[in-house]
């Protein structure tokens, strides 16, 4: 096993992220320290997500982006239905017919060689 494939290894390399200091501070607080400290973070993670919640820019721009993603939603849906549609059709003739899946990643393949 490497050390790319140990989860701790990838944990510990993950909390690189937090700054030194602060990760040393907390490998030597008492286990009370580190109880309330957890608290702390606790609350701000909730206080962080509460103003996301209120945050009206934010909610704004999701709006924006739903409303401009629509017609690509819309059209997925309709055109995955109709995909639905034809391999039900040609289930119903006795045909052997992969799933949508299939068809999908082999119109990205060929629409990638189209590219080239």
């Amino acid at each position: 096993m490497s050390v790319t494939d140990d989860p701790r290894q990838k944990q510990l390399k993950k909390f690189e992220k937090l700054p030194e200091e602060w990760r040393q501070s907390q490998l030597g607080a008492k286990t009370q320290e580190v109880y309330e400290t957890i608290t702390k973070v606790a609350i701000a993670t909730v206080q962080l997500d509460l103003a996301k919640e209120l945050d009206a820019d934010l909610a704004s721009l999701k709006e924006q982006v739903k409303t401009a993603n629509e017609p690509y939603s819309e059209g997925r849906k309709t055109n995955n239905l109709k995909i639905q549609f034809l391999v039900d059709n040609l289930k119903s003739r006795g045909e052997n017919v992969p799933d949508i899946e299939c068809f999908l990643s082999a119109a990205a393949k060929k629409l990638l060689e189209q590219q080239d």
